[in-house]
């Protein structure tokens, strides 16, 4: 006698209880997707919301990093950034 295999039971009864999520989900990234890739530099130099949360720097982090701008703890011992308790500086 053939043994039971609950597999394809399984996936069924999963597929109809999630479908309507994926397909949502899937419709959902497309649309962001699609809006997302239709935007432009002169959308965002023109819009409101860029505006009001415009930085000076969008790589102020790298820039700490690789010495392209000065550190605010030069000379301190840095907080936060010590692994395991030993200090680099």
């Amino acid at each position: 006698m053939r043994k039971f295999d609950p597999w394809p039971v399984f996936f069924r009864r999963e597929w109809n209880r999630n479908w309507p999520f994926l397909v949502g989900f899937a419709i959902t990234g497309t649309i962001i997707t699609k809006f997302s890739l239709g935007l432009t530099e002169e959308d965002a130099k023109n819009s409101p919301f860029v505006q009001r949360h415009k930085r000076e720097s969008n790589m102020v982090l790298p820039q700490i990093f690789f010495g392209e701008l000065s550190s605010p703890w030069e000379g301190q011992r840095s907080p936060g950034l010590s692994f395991y308790g030993s200090s680099s500086v």
